[in-house]
């Protein structure tokens, strides 16, 4: 499974769809990515096999890992990597310095003073 892009991620995902949401690695900032349905799922009337059951959690288990992954690339371009400490942060933590032509987050800019 692909590395989260930040530091912190939660998994929102239930059995009819996927979704999660990306933490600012500077203020926690949580950034949402598009909600995903899960397409091949069997209709849960209570009534399915043990072979459709497990049919139904090997599919899930494939859309759950491609929705991250994609979820996963989606948080990217609400993101900035900070390019002295390498953080991944929102647009109100991305500080660009004209002094050394930098994107900044605003916790290396306060410890820079």
């Amino acid at each position: 499974m692909l590395k989260s892009v930040t530091g912190r991620f939660r998994d929102k995902s239930t059995a009819k769809q996927f979704e999660f949401e990306f933490y600012c690695d500077c203020c926690g900032k949580a950034i949402s990515t598009p909600v995903l349905e899960f397409i091949n799922g069997f209709a849960d009337d209570g009534h399915i096999t043990a072979a459709e059951a497990e049919a139904r959690d090997i599919l899930y288990a494939f859309e759950h890992r491609n929705a991250y992954e994609r979820a996963n690339i989606e948080a990217r371009y609400e993101l900035d990597r900070c390019e002295i400490c390498g953080d991944m942060v929102c647009q109100d933590c991305s500080v660009f310095t004209e002094e050394n032509g930098h994107t900044a987050c605003c916790k290396c800019i306060k410890n820079k003073k």
